[in-house]
């Protein structure tokens, strides 16, 4: 039960500020520094490069008296109509947060534990690894069991859903918003409702990156190298009752197809920076699903670089004894609407926002800052529109409408041609004392 994991004052007070932080950050954290040094160049570099990033995370204790997986979980899938509350994944259906040990929700390995690893002996990574388990109506837990994901017909066992934050509902027909399942074990199938396919074709996809084998490089202790195949054979070969060297699941090519036809939504965004709030890692499939036709597909597009050129760097350094960082994403064609601006290497849960002029220059500590302001001439404030927050990873970003940036005389639109620099501003503490800073400035030519 919840007392027997943190007391109620403790987890009411810890829901609020995490929802805070999450709400005032967004999802503009997962474009951040994050995955500056993903090679994207082919397979095997990509591959080899989200697993450096999301390897070796702090492991989450599977039932402890203190944080461990039902709270990060009952965070992780609050059910947005109501904070006291989660929407549990196969069903469908919002229950009221009780913690562990109570009868409607239990924790589901969407990787089922039996193919790989089983035994949690207090240093498993992937039996408490949070981006693979969910919480689950215990009914539905037990029928999926240790299936595969696959496809089903109409001859299938139905497992309808509940109509909740617009998804969900009906019976009867198929396939419907149903989950579907038949046989046994290794040489069964069970099949996600539409809501959620794609959610667990990612958890899968991360775990194939995450785990390649070896040992944790802070504890030193083995781990499992995950794979996913659609030879079942290979699936029932690693059921053993004990933790294997090598762990597959299945089908990799329905799961592509559930990703695809699945995009990640906001829950399962949400979900994403919960867990690596408590993890320290991201599942890279969620912020970058293109990401996934070139890891499991072998169809690689470079990354294109940034837009632009840096200047008046390094930045002044901040209380993390960072010089904060400012770039420019997407396109420089204005007619494409997709320019971005991302701030990084900023201290945790900072307000800011960006700054836009046609004209560089260098005014020292404007105001008492601590930083540098690198524009001159007519300087907008809020490019983007809003105030910002670093939220947990110390980044923002906006989306910027070119037909409309800030000037002291009111919004302008940009021109083919014209040369733009921006900048951001952000809040700070040096011992103790408030104080501000900039990153260093970015300068981009429009077409």
């Amino acid at each position: 039960m919840l007392g027997s994991h943190m007391a109620p004052i403790q987890l009411q007070q810890l829901v609020r500020a995490l929802t805070l932080a999450f709400a005032l950050c967004g999802v503009a954290v997962a474009q951040g520094a994050y995955y500056n040094g993903v090679d994207t160049s082919s397979q095997a570099a990509l591959r080899a490069s989200l697993h450096a990033l999301i390897d070796d995370h702090t492991r989450v204790p599977y039932t402890a008296s203190s944080t461990d997986t039902w709270v990060v979980l009952e965070l992780a899938q609050q059910d947005p109509a109501n904070a006291a509350r989660i929407l549990d994944v196969y069903r469908n259906r919002s229950f009221a947060k009780v913690g562990g040990g109570n009868p409607n929700y239990e924790r589901e390995h969407v990787w089922p534990k039996s193919y790989g690893f089983p035994d949690d002996d207090g240093m498993n990574m992937p039996y408490t690894d949070c981006h693979m388990l969910w919480l689950c109506d215990g009914g539905y837990n037990s029928a999926r069991s240790n299936l595969p994901f696959g496809g089903c017909t109409q001859l299938c066992n139905e497992y309808p859903t509940d109509l909740n934050n617009g998804q969900g509902g009906g019976a009867g027909v198929f396939p419907g918003q149903s989950n579907w399942s038949s046989g046994n074990g290794s040489s069964g199938t069970y099949q996600v409702w539409p809501g959620r396919r794609g959610d667990a074709a990612r958890a899968l996809f991360y775990a194939a990156v995450r785990y390649e084998g070896g040992t944790h490089g802070v504890t030193g202790v083995l781990e499992p190298d995950l794979e996913l195949t659609n030879n079942l054979g290979l699936v029932a070969s690693s059921n053993t009752g004990q933790n294997e060297t090598f762990g597959y699941m299945g089908r990799l090519d329905v799961l592509h197809a559930w990703h695809v036809a699945d995009p990640p939504d906001a829950f399962e965004l949400h979900r994403n920076d919960i867990v690596a709030a408590f993890q320290g890692n991201r599942n890279p499939f969620i912020d970058h699903p293109e990401w996934v036709e070139c890891v499991f597909q072998g169809t690689c597009t470079p990354t294109p670089p940034p837009l632009g050129a840096r200047y008046c760097s390094p930045a002044v350094a901040n209380s993390l004894g960072l010089p904060a960082e400012i770039e420019a994403r997407g396109s420089a064609v204005i007619t494409d609407a997709d320019f971005r601006l991302l701030g990084s290497n900023m201290p945790m849960n900072s307000a800011g926002f960006f700054l836009c002029s046609r004209t560089t220059g260098i005014l020292f500590q404007p105001g008492g800052s601590q930083g540098n302001l690198c524009l001159a001439g007519a300087i907008g404030r809020g490019v983007g529109g809003q105030i910002v927050n670093s939220g947990f990873f110390g980044s923002f970003g906006v989306q910027v409408q070119l037909d409309a940036l800030p000037q002291p005389a009111g919004p302008v639109a940009a021109l083919p041609g014209e040369t733009w620099n921006f900048q951001a501003w952000y809040r700070d503490t040096l011992g103790g004392v408030a104080t501000s800073n900039f990153t260093d400035g970015w300068q981009v030519t429009f077409r």
